[in-house]
């Protein structure tokens, strides 16, 4: 057998310019295979959400009770989307669970919060006519009885039954307007209590906590963290959208190219699915 400080330099040459090919074509090979596999999992159960909720193009002329439901249907469109998708609801599932579907897991969580804290102050301030007025009996079912549920719990009952029940009776609050008989109530207090919301400690200030000292996490708990917080901007973005479009008056103050900066950057946290995030 030939020793290695026999062979010829040209050879040795060779065998590493080889060497270094296999692992090349290895490497390209894997990160092809890890590709296909996202684009071909993103096919099935997409992971992108490039727009926000529809509203109709005369939203903003509509009666005050179309309104009404129009808003909570933009609260409620992202939790709606996940309970009827590929997966259903994953976050609690034996099979496609946190550990299995984790950026799907940690979206739904993430969707879970937005919606709880908004379904919370649509029933408590917007659906009354008042401070001292009784909260609609419905909205006040769901959201203390189904939407209070833990978004990891299994069964008796399970998490997206329970929601899907608070989703039925959301669904008779917006009957009841239709009859007459419910209150919708959006005054510019409430609108500025919304958007105060949004910027508050438990929306924007709970994501900003999420991703503080970002290059100090585990790359795998990073992961969780962002797409936590996409869930909550799709749930964020589908509600402010929603409020521009039924009150012009929000227009009116100048502010359409913040608006547009603030959209432009929440459309990109919605369509953000790279193949790999690292902590660096």
């Amino acid at each position: 057998m030939m020793k290695l400080n026999e062979i010829p330099q040209l050879l040795k040459l060779r065998i590493v310019w080889h060497t270094l090919l296999v692992q090349c074509g290895i490497f390209i090979a894997l990160v092809f295979v890890f590709w296909g596999a996202q684009r071909m999992y993103a096919a099935i159960d997409p992971t992108r959400f490039p727009e926000p909720c529809a509203m109709p193009a005369e939203a903003a002329s509509l009666p005050d009770n179309d309104k009404g439901k129009l808003l909570i249907d933009a609260i409620t469109h992202q939790m709606r989307y996940e309970l009827d998708s590929t997966f259903g609801w994953s976050i609690n599932d034996i099979l496609f669970n946190k550990f299995v579907l984790d950026n799907r897991a940690y979206r739904q969580y993430g969707v879970y919060h937005a919606t709880k804290f908004l379904v919370d102050i649509y029933s408590t301030q917007i659906a009354k006519l008042g401070t001292s007025d009784r909260e609609n009996e419905f909205l006040y079912q769901a959201r203390l009885n189904y939407f209070s549920l833990n978004p990891r719990k299994f069964w008796f009952p399970s998490a997206e039954g329970s929601y899907e029940k608070g989703l039925k009776l959301i669904a008779q609050y917006k009957k009841s307007l239709d009859d007459g008989k419910g209150v919708y109530n959006c005054r510019t207090d409430d609108i500025y209590a919304s958007l105060q919301l949004l910027l508050g400690e438990n929306m924007l200030g709970y994501a900003q906590g999420l991703l503080e000292n970002a290059q100090d996490i585990p790359f795998y708990t990073l992961d969780n963290r962002i797409y936590e917080i996409q869930g909550m901007v799709l749930v964020m973005r589908d509600f402010l959208n929603a409020l521009y479009q039924l009150y012009p008056e929000i227009k009116a103050k100048n502010n359409e190219e913040n608006m547009a900066v603030a959209m432009d950057y929440m459309n990109r946290i919605c369509t953000y699915d790279p193949l790999y995030i690292t902590s660096t």
